[in-house]
């Protein structure tokens, strides 16, 4: 579950003058700018600018503490307040499986300034991604887009069963040449992976920020160390019940942070309609020879629809797709010549990568145990497409595929919450119309954690805490964060609009 295909932060100049932290650490920081760290990067490809970097040695194997390592990639940005107003580290975890936290750390700009003032910021790559060594890499990692006939109707079925066959391939090839660190990079190692850096920075209990994954890896961590929590955050959430088979009831999700965007942007509506219309019985030819898709268009919508950030945001860019898709297909002259040329842009086409694979089923393959057989698969792709009729097919058949073909490998499913608790101090929040995880999973969250509140964030998107820009979200975390005081009834916020449309 991603928490964003990209997050661009221009200009963000982060301040890291910084009141020293009285505890002891085990992290040798250094600039994150020297030679040391020159393939280290955020999203902008800077090399991290203003933040410090170190490195983590831990155990692969956790009952092997002599045996062979891992080096942790992490990084920090330190508090910008007074000694009075330090309350420690807020460490932060960006989803996926298989978000690279480095890759992320911009996001802090979009954080409050009592966030700045009050926490050591710190992010860092889990085991086998990013800077992190060794890496889960290969030619069997990277699985593409599933195929999908361009035109017409779709058998979802058969789209499904040549899903499955690609998949287990790829998978088997991936695992084979990563096996020794897949088996060892579940959220059970990362959960203990994130105490170990708690231990580091010298906090004596976590302050946690998890997105999307992350609230699976928070609720984790949660069950392994109840008595080291000070305050959780839970942001776009997993539900810490659930099954392989489960996580297919996300495929409907993109489907309601679309018709979101839709009804927010009511003049796209007709217009979406109308490409959908056109795109379904022929494809467009654009100025370089390719042929644009409808799930071009829909691919797209469904990396973009549900983030928006600052400056321009993925909604911007969600509105350029139909715009311009449709006057391609009804302009003329130069808007249409303009329209086919903008559509030549990657930024408008499927990207080349789909769900499955790679670190996303290293992890849930080793999280889960369960492995839907068949039949399962076909009644849940059935279901997907139901329910899910805009994009429900093609995210369905890649949870549906996810750990074909890791059958040798051996799964340490995460501890399962038993009825309830236990009793930590934390915010469940999730819009209601979040295009990755459903609502219901924060619901269940909830439900899991009594003594956590939900915030409730009515609209589409995926992360609320600084992502969504909205005020109301993010006081009442901020809030929650620095004080560490639960609050004493459950929050809701109305949807409030990207700053940067219209």
């Amino acid at each position: 579950m991603g928490a964003a295909a990209a997050l661009l932060i221009g200009g963000y100049a982060p301040a890291i003058a910084a009141p020293a932290s009285s505890a002891a650490t085990a992290l040798n920081w250094k600039a994150c700018s020297g030679s040391s760290f020159k393939r280290w990067r955020d999203t902008d490809g800077a090399s991290l600018t203003g933040f410090d970097c170190a490195a983590l040695t831990r155990p692969l194997e956790a009952n092997r503490p002599d045996g062979r390592k891992v080096r942790l990639a992490v990084a920090r940005l330190k508090a910008n307040g007074t000694a009075a107003q330090y309350k420690g580290t807020l460490f932060m975890n960006p989803g996926g499986p298989g978000n690279s936290g480095l890759s992320l750390s911009s996001i802090i700009g979009l954080l409050p300034p009592e966030i700045h003032a009050s926490f050591d910021f710190v992010t860092w790559d889990p085991r086998g991604i990013g800077a992190s060594t060794p890496l889960i890499s290969g030619s069997g990692c990277n699985i593409p887009k599933p195929t999908r006939p361009t035109t017409g109707s779709v058998n979802w079925q058969q789209v499904l069963e040549r899903r499955v066959r690609q998949v287990t391939d790829y998978n088997a090839r991936c695992y084979r040449a990563n096996s020794h660190v897949i088996e060892n990079s579940g959220t059970l190692a990362n959960a203990r992976d994130l105490d170990a850096l708690r231990q580091a920075v010298g906090d004596a209990k976590l302050t946690y920020w998890g997105i999307s994954y992350g609230t699976l890896l928070g609720s984790t961590y949660a069950q392994l160390y109840p008595k080291k929590v000070r305050a959780l955050v839970f942001d776009g959430n997993m539900d810490p019940q659930t099954t392989l088979y489960g996580i297919n009831a996300g495929s409907v999700a993109p489907d309601h942070s679309i018709g979101f965007f839709l009804e927010a942007n009511p003049a796209l509506a007709p217009k979406f309609r109308a490409v959908m219309k056109s795109l379904d019985s022929k494809t467009l030819k654009l100025p370089d020879g390719t042929n644009y898709s409808r799930w071009d268009v829909l691919d797209v919508l469904n990396d973009d629809v549900p983030f928006f950030i600052d400056p321009g945001g993925d909604w911007v860019e969600a509105e350029q797709v139909i715009e311009s898709a449709y006057t391609a297909l009804t302009g003329s002259g130069t808007a249409r010549q303009q329209a086919l040329k903008a559509l030549t842009n990657k930024s408008l086409q499927s990207p080349s990568t789909g769900t499955a694979g790679s670190y996303w089923s290293a992890v849930v393959c080793q999280d889960l145990a369960d492995r839907p057989n068949a039949a399962a698969r076909r009644s849940g792709i059935a279901w997907a497409v139901q329910q899910g009729p805009i994009y429900g097919g093609s995210l369905g058949v890649d949870y549906l595929s996810t750990c074909v073909g890791y059958g040798k490998a051996k799964p340490h499913p995460v501890p399962r919450p038993k009825n309830y608790g236990p009793d930590v101090p934390g915010i469940v929040a999730n819009a209601t119309r979040d295009g990755e995880t459903p609502y219901q999973w924060a619901v269940n969250m909830a439900r899991t954690y009594r003594k956590m509140r939900m915030l409730t964030l009515v609209g589409g998107i995926h992360g609320t805490f600084g992502l969504s820009e909205s005020e109301c979200v993010n006081s009442a975390i901020a809030d929650f964060l620095v004080s560490a005081q639960t609050p004493s009834i459950d929050l809701s916020c109305p949807f409030s609009p990207p700053r940067t449309l219209p």
